[in-house]
């Protein structure tokens, strides 16, 4: 910044600076002047620019001010090296004069030996430097002395490295900002900022700098900071829909336990989406160590969307009744049904809370079959068998059979992971959406900050998958009426579920017919491959040819909501063109107007300082005024004139400003100021120190450890022909001991493994 005669300063020529040396270095070992010691080179910076005796500056951090700028031109470093006070009035602290040294300046020996020296020694007895008293009559700060040779070489280029140049400029700070609100890496945001100046010699700002703003700035280091700054979160996102609701848990000392939040859009879509729910709490990624529960249901489109998160202080009875209860009250009734792992502590809490809602455990991820068993090697078989006799089982008598002749024929009775086989699909998925964004060392306010991310993606992947449903309509396989039916109602993604059971009818035969009362028992034959070999699968169906229901004992239609390709056969069998409304779901109608769809996911636009806010509204003004004439160069030559001429204007009316300040106010060293007060005595969690995944009394851990002591005992006993393989470190809850032996896979007592694989069909 420079200073000129019209800002209350006066340039008087430049006096001899080795006149009043003594003075100068009062308290102060005098140095000989020494070889090599120059003045810097002034060339391209403005005389109004370099420091003379007798300039004088309307307040002391102008002053400081200005010899920084000066001293960043000319390639080297400031420091204050000290000040004196007013004597009169000491508590006022008022100064009345101070000496701006260059970093360099005396000289130091370190005492530490030299093979072991971390530090560097920079002083070289400089002697530049700059010395400022106040004037009280004219109450402005005066040039009294003034020493501009160094005794080391300057350089304006190298000084643009210098940690104290090194600045990140608004512009860097708001794109720092956007892009870790947005998971992108460190990194990849310092190579964009680069890449907009032509490299990173052009930037005045370093990769550490960036690392360093986002860990100071957009992090919490603090617990307690960390909890309040999740809570301010909460109050803002209330101010902004009354609809966010949010609660928190704390134990007896007034320590946070556990939070549960739920946006407003995610309230009102539990209206069509909150029939069936998963709930999971296996992720723990943030650095307090606290489980992660969410609430997951399926939309419209087939896809999970989210109905509530929590954050956990334990996975005991006590705090899974409590996020239930404050979900339930903020939802306002419970849902039909609910999935989870093998929680003993999820059991109880759901038959505590929620009695009526039917609670089952979810099927395994079939996935995991291939780390699991893929050492067998007769893998492929094994394989394709499990899925038929798990996805195909018409009943649990069939189910148990075919399971236990699964064992046999494999020799399977003693792996361990199929034995414990658990998951909860739904909320993994989700919780594998959230890896994108958090990692172990995730805050509390990061943590609820992301959540903004997911919401505002998964509302936008709604969005774009209703907007192609408006669009068009996926053609038909055939030219039946009822595929016709489901095209003009089904969304997209749900219609092609239909199409394949449209497509698997092909392999359905009407084998036999028999009259019940009022209704016809079809059986029907499906025809399948498998291993290479045509296997036939029976199914009965109950049709009543007066309301043209039908009912298959298979049940998918019951547990997934899709009709399945033996109703389908039927009622092509009986020439049936339109199906009943009862089996047209307006779950998954592309024509039904929901509410939660005209409500904007929550956004918390205030993470950002107003300053860095304004600076986005003003660059988004500015790109739509350039990019209207960036095409003629005549045009963009006048838009930048009037860019610079605007910056002149603004230039002189903060010079103006600034002279009606009164001087006294800016006379005084400022002092560091208290925090904000604390909005609620709530102490934060403790952090969790641990290396690795935190470990929980899950089920994998107790179900691993019987399993393996069983193992250990047949081991010693038979010794049977299998390939050993990796078990299933995966934290679970313990089982509810009511149905624990009917879980625990014997190949002696022929199964009992149905309870896994239960679907909603009594709901």
């Amino acid at each position: 910044m420079a200073v000129s005669p019209t800002e209350g300063g006066s340039i008087s020529t430049l006096t001899n600076p080795t006149q009043g040396d003594e003075q100068f270095s009062a308290g102060v070992p005098v140095i000989q002047e020494q070889e090599g010691w120059k003045l810097p080179d002034h060339s391209g910076i403005g005389e109004e620019e370099i420091p003379v005796v007798g300039m004088n500056f309307g307040s002391l951090p102008l002053a400081q001010k200005f010899y920084a700028n000066y001293a960043k031109k000319v390639g080297f470093v400031t420091k204050i090296r000290n000040t004196n006070f007013d004597m009169t009035r000491k508590e006022s602290k008022i100064p009345v004069n101070q000496s701006i040294y260059c970093t360099r300046e005396g000289y130091r020996e370190s005492r530490v030996n030299a093979a072991t020296r971390a530090n560097r020694i920079t002083a070289t007895r400089c002697r530049a430097r700059m010395y400022v008293v106040l004037d009280k009559e004219n109450e402005c700060w005066v040039v009294s002395r003034l020493e501009l040779r160094h005794s080391h070489p300057c350089s304006s280029k190298k000084a643009v490295h210098y940690h104290e140049y090194r600045e990140l400029t608004m512009h860097a700070k708001c794109v720092i900002t956007d892009n870790d609100e947005a998971g992108i890496r460190p990194n990849k945001t310092y190579l964009a900022l680069a890449n907009e100046v032509g490299g990173s010699a052009n930037l005045g700002f370093s990769e550490k700098d960036v690392r360093n703003y986002i860990t100071c700035n957009l992090r919490c280091s603090d617990d307690n900071e960390d909890f309040q700054g999740m809570m301010n979160y909460f109050v803002r996102m209330k101010e902004i829909n009354p609809n966010f609701f949010y609660a928190i848990d704390v134990d007896d000392a007034n320590k946070f336990r556990s939070a549960l939040w739920v946006d407003a859009r995610c309230r009102a879509s539990y209206e069509y989406y909150g029939d069936v729910v998963s709930f999971d709490t296996t992720y723990r990624r943030n650095r307090h160590g606290l489980p992660f529960a969410s609430f997951v249901g399926v939309n419209h489109h087939g896809k999970s969307t989210l109905l509530g998160c929590a954050l956990l202080g334990s996975e005991e009875i006590p705090s899974f009744e409590w996020v239930f209860t404050q979900w339930v009250r903020c939802v306002g009734t419970a849902p039909k049904g609910i999935i989870t792992d093998q929680c003993k502590a999820m059991t109880g809490a759901i038959r505590n809370v929620l009695p009526d809602t039917v609670h089952r455990w979810c099927i395994w991820h079939m996935k995991k079959s291939q780390f699991k068993l893929g050492g067998y090697a007769r893998y492929g078989e094994l394989s394709a068998m499990m899925s038929h006799i798990v996805w195909n089982s018409p009943s649990t008598e069939s189910f148990e059979s075919d399971w236990a002749s699964f064992i046999k024929h494999f020799n399977l009775g003693k792996n361990r992971w199929l034995a414990g086989m658990r998951s909860t699909q739904r909320s993994e998925s989700m919780h594998a959406f959230y890896g994108g964004y958090l990692h172990c060392k995730s805050g509390l306010v990061q943590f609820v900050h992301e959540y903004d991310n997911v919401l505002g993606t998964k509302e936008q992947k709604e969005l774009e998958d209703d907007a192609a449903d408006s669009k068009g309509v996926i053609p038909c396989i055939g030219s039946t009426g009822i595929e016709r039916q489901f095209q003009q109602e089904y969304t997209s993604s749900m219609f092609r579920s239909l199409q394949l059971e449209v497509r698997k009818k092909t392999d359905c035969v009407v084998r036999s017919i028999e009259q019940n009362g009022d209704t016809i028992s079809i059986t029907v034959d499906e025809q399948k491959v498998f291993w290479g070999k045509p296997v036939y699968h029976t199914f009965r169906v109950d049709f009543d040819p007066l309301s043209r229901k039908g009912q298959c004992e298979c049940n998918k239609f019951e547990s997934v909501g899709v009709l399945c390709c033996h109703t389908l056969a039927v009622w092509s069998y009986y020439r049936v063109d339109i199906v009943p409304s009862c089996y047209v779901l307006p779950r998954w109608s592309k024509n039904l107007i929901r509410k939660h769809t005209y409500i904007k996911s929550s956004h918390d636009v205030a993470r950002s300082d107003e300053s860095n806010n304004l600076f986005r509204h003003l660059c988004s003004e500015f790109y739509n005024v350039a990019q209207e004439f960036v095409a003629c160069d005549e045009e963009a030559a006048i838009l930048r004139a009037a860019i610079w001429d605007a910056k002149s204007k603004l230039i002189d009316y903060r010079a103006s400003i600034r002279r009606t300040i009164v001087a006294a106010s800016q006379n005084t060293v400022p002092t560091q100021s208290t925090g904000g007060a604390i909005l609620h005595d709530i102490q934060g969690p403790s952090r969790v120190k641990t290396k690795g995944r935190p470990r929980g009394k899950r089920l994998g851990a107790e179900l691993d450890k019987s399993i393996k002591k069983s193992m250990q005992k047949r081991n010693k006993r038979s010794h049977p022909d299998e390939v050993d393989l990796p078990s299933d470190n995966d934290h679970h809850g313990p089982l509810n001991k009511g149905i624990e032996d009917s879980t625990m896979w014997n190949s002696s007592d022929g199964g009992g493994f149905m309870h896994l694989l239960n679907s909603f069909r009594h709901i």
